[in-house]
């Protein structure tokens, strides 16, 4: 080869190389994903758990994946989030990977580990100790991360011992007697156990105390005996719930009922400080800083009042300082307050002005979580014609509306009923709550066998009428005969306490909820899931074979998503549906009993694009008919309106109100075949014939065979209600919830999109947008479409 060719190939070979070069060169924007070197934190069954595992460089987007993992993990693939809780102890290695956009991937491995739920195997009751002489005992658990922090939660320790946070009692006891306490040991991931424990403490002789406090057994002031029981304590029990009732006379009021508002304080302090209930409600509070007086003087108590606007919603119907009130007290530690709402305003007079307070809660005993919700109320008194009118149609207002909107919940109705259960106190007529006594199938008055036996529940009237109600779903958790009259030791109770005895019952969730348990774990609030994307439903399940999976817009009306579904699955992959809410929740049953449930701790957020069809204007409370004093029920009408682009075939959509949207009526209207709505237009659903205008072109009648009915077909007062839109697949297009129709001046005002035919407006009176009335079919401004 000659040295020119030779130069030349040499000039090739360099170019080629410098070439390859370029192309493999390490570019940094380049680099794959690199999942983090992390330790994952040990967890502990039944504890929140969420890692992130955020991978760095590679070209966006990433997609996340795992393989096997623990029992009650969830893994989402678009952020690398791994979420509990476990529901196993033991200790894995997950095995994530990533990929980015050019299908460079990495994987890592990580070790998680679980520890078993914290259990505490102490047993009651515990050796006697003996009063005057030193005492130490060690309380023992298993499971749980270390370290373990023991603690007394409630009930009473005798004087002279004291409990270290290792678990250890130690002191000199004194005061012989039977020491009832709740012991809880909690773990380092925050995962709690309890346990109601019993110690005697023996005299120096050796002698044991028989238990329980002193009550008085004597007559109360009227001509007969009460009955009363002389001892509050109930049977033992794995996981106890005592609730109870008071009407606690004119509490806070100097006019009214005892004189000595100070003493009344105290003595009601001390009743409460001694019976220890989890949850009370209470009847004819009247000041509000009487009662913030008597929640500072229980410590580990919360409670709130009907009057409370910041806690209660529709509290405006007590808001004079000198209503009498009903509320609810509750040990923060153990009960959790979800909501709170005044109900059955629509039926305001028949409650003599004071309808009941709602208070939906949950309720912790040891690993058991329980939802349950309690309505206190305090209805119309005295034994007369009207009294007793009143009380019945409360009972019917109260009833239709547990059927309607508790009917598979753990409810329990408690208070001042004012009348009897087996016979009214008013002559001879039977029980004003016969509708309620007559259903034993949803319903028992755990209060009856008292009555029937002759107890009283107030210290002149021979009669029981403080009662405790609760659902079909709350009876098997009943102590049995554990609900008691408790008559306190207190000197002239009537004039310086009340009139009326507290109630107490107890309940039993630790048995059967936990043979049978059922825990929601996606969604579990705060996600946003898009219209039309996929996502896991999770739970865990313990001796339940199938689950029913439902959801609700508003916690209120469920929908089911699935039924009889494995529930050792623990798993449903779930279409999102196209409805929007901010308020959406899931709830998972055990197809065979519908009080072994869980719902979503939290709301969560359904999206989808702006709708083209919606709800413009509508009527709930229309003028009085010509002459009368009844509402034109045919003039309440719903208006719809479609903003483009392009025609909408309204065949099979469907109007409801929230009755006929529960299954409970059938739909308020049916879109007949054939019904287009052209883009720019509104369509005019009307209740009743008589308001339909003659020669309309988009409008036409309810054919549900009722008209629209709003308020649930109550139409008085404000019983509130909502109106839907739903499509022909189910789904819920538009819907918009009132808590009281335009009534009094307003009658006959419509609701009307704020700004109007704006499918994301607020909602207001068209008479706020160009003071009109209402209108139907038109403009807010009466101009045509």
């Amino acid at each position: 080869m000659s040295r020119s060719i030779r130069a030349v190939w040499s000039l090739v070979v360099f170019t080629t190389v410098v070439s390859l070069s370029a192309c493999t060169s390490e570019d940094p924007e380049t680099e794959g994903p690199v999942l983090p070197a992390v330790t994952l934190r040990a967890t502990t069954v039944g504890a929140p758990f969420e890692q992130v595992l955020t991978a760095t460089g590679g070209t966006p987007p990433l997609t996340y994946s795992v393989g096997a993992l623990p029992p009650g993990f969830s893994f989402y693939g678009d952020s690398g989030r791994l979420v509990g809780p476990a529901t196993e102890e033991g200790e894995w290695t997950l095995t994530v990977g990533v990929r980015d956009a050019r299908g460079t991937q990495q994987t890592r491995g990580y070790v998680l580990k679980a520890w078993a739920a914290p259990v505490i195997i102490t047993v009651s009751p515990l050796p006697p100790a003996t009063a005057g002489v030193d005492h130490t005992f060690t309380f023992t658990a298993t499971g749980g991360a270390p370290p373990l922090t023991w603690s007394q939660e409630g009930g009473a320790l005798p004087p002279g011992l004291e409990l270290s946070p290792a678990g250890v009692l130690t002191g000199t006891p004194q005061n012989p007697a039977l020491y009832e306490f709740t012991l809880r040991v909690e773990d380092a991931n925050g995962v709690q156990a309890t346990a109601v424990l019993r110690l005697p403490l023996r005299t120096p002789n050796g002698d044991l105390p028989d238990g329980g406090p002193v009550t008085d057994a004597g007559t109360d002031g009227g001509t007969k005996t009460d009955g009363g029981t002389t001892t509050d304590a109930g049977p033992a029990t794995s996981a106890p719930l005592k609730v109870g009732n008071w009407n606690i006379e004119w509490f806070g009021d100097t006019g009214y009922g005892p004189t000595d508002e100070a003493l009344q304080l105290a003595n009601v302090t001390a009743v409460l400080a001694d019976a220890g209930p989890d949850v009370m409600g209470v009847a004819e509070i009247v000041s509000e800083t009487q009662f913030n007086a008597l929640k500072a003087g229980l410590p580990g108590y919360d409670g709130l009042l009907a009057s409370d606007s910041s806690r209660v919603g529709g509290a405006s119907y007590y808001y004079s300082a000198t209503d009498q009130k009903v509320g609810v007290l509750f040990k923060s530690g153990v009960v959790q307050l979800l909501d709170a709402n005044v109900v059955l305003s629509s039926c305001v007079s028949d409650f003599a002005g004071r309808p009941p307070l709602r208070v939906d809660l949950r309720v912790t005993r040891g690993s058991v979580k329980v939802d349950l919700t309690v309505m206190v109320l305090h209805m119309k008194a005295f034994a007369d014609a009207d009294a007793y009118a009143r009380r019945q149609a409360a009972s019917a207002c109260l009833k239709d509306y547990l059927d309607t909107n508790l009917p598979t919940q753990n409810v329990m109705v408690m208070g001042d009923w004012n009348d009897d259960v087996d016979a009214s106190i008013y002559v001879t007529n039977p029980s004003p709550f016969q509708n309620l006594v007559s259903d034993p199938a949803r319903y028992k008055f755990l209060t009856q066998s008292l009555s029937e036996s002759g107890v009283r529940s107030t210290v002149s009237n021979t009669q029981f009428i403080d009662h405790q109600l609760v659902t079909n779903e709350l009876v098997p958790y009943h102590v049995a005969d554990s609900t008691v009259v408790l008559r306190p030791t207190i000197a002239n109770y009537k004039d310086t306490t009340s009139d009326h005895y507290p109630i107490f019952s107890r309940f039993d969730f630790g048995t059967l909820a936990q043979a049978r348990s059922v825990k929601v774990t996606a969604p579990n609030g705060g996600e946003t899931l898009a219209a039309g994307s996929t996502f896991a439903i999770t739970w865990t399940s313990s001796s339940v074979s199938q689950v029913n999976v439902q959801y609700s817009l508003d916690g209120t009306v469920w929908r089911d998503v699935a039924t009889n579904l494995s529930a050792a699955s623990g798993s449903y992959t779930w279409t999102v549906p196209s409805e929007s809410s901010t308020t959406a929740r899931v709830r998972v049953a055990d197809a065979t009993r519908a009080d072994v449930a869980d719902l979503s701790d939290g709301a969560f957020t359904l999206t989808r694009p702006t709708q083209q069809v919606f709800i413009n204007e509508y009527l709930a409370q229309p003028t009085n008919v010509s002459g009368g004093t009844t509402p034109d029920y045919d003039q309440q009408f719903v208006e719809l309106y479609n903003a483009g682009p392009g025609s909408v075939d309204l065949s099979g959509w469907k109007i409801h109100d929230a009755k006929s949207y529960s299954g409970t009526d059938a739909a308020r209207h049916t879109f007949a075949a054939g019904t287009v709505l052209p883009a720019g237009k509104g369509y005019v659903v009307y209740s009743g014939a008589t308001a339909l205008p003659p020669g309309a072109t988009y409008a036409t009648v309810s054919n549900g065979g009722q008209g629209l009915r709003f308020d649930r077909g109550v139409n008085q007062n404000g019983a509130g209600d909502t109106v839907y839109l739903v499509r022909a697949d189910g789904t819920v297009q538009d819907s918009h919830s009132y808590a009281s129709p335009p009534v009094d001046v307003y009658q006959s005002y419509s609701f009307n999109r704020k700004p109007d035919r704006s499918a994301t407006g607020l909602w207001g009176l068209c008479y706020d947008l160009a003071s009109y009335f209402a209108t139907p079919g038109k403009r807010a401004d009466n101009t045509a479409f």
